[in-house]
């Protein structure tokens, strides 16, 4: 009983700390539908790709309206890495 109470609170800790992992991967892919990084960032810091990605009269960037900011900056730092 022990053991697999200590299995599942194991589980749940690592699908917990991985899911936003996973959501900001996702979402990043997302921006590359339209994006090409080296291209459209270019020499440009996630906080500058942030304000432009949340810039109110930039109607590409619909679908990211739904995001939190913690979510978009998430998936910014993903497309930087890549």
């Amino acid at each position: 009983m022990k053991k697999t109470l200590i299995t599942a609170i194991s589980c749940l800790t690592l699908f917990l700390t991985s899911a936003p992992l996973l959501a900001a991967e996702i979402e990043a892919d997302m921006c590359l539908d339209c994006h090409e990084p080296a291209e459209d960032w270019e020499g440009m810091t996630a906080d500058e790709i942030f304000a432009e990605a949340r810039a109110p009269g930039n109607k590409r960037h619909s679908d990211n309206a739904e995001l939190s900011d913690e979510q978009l900056k998430a998936a910014i730092a993903e497309l930087l890495k890549k």
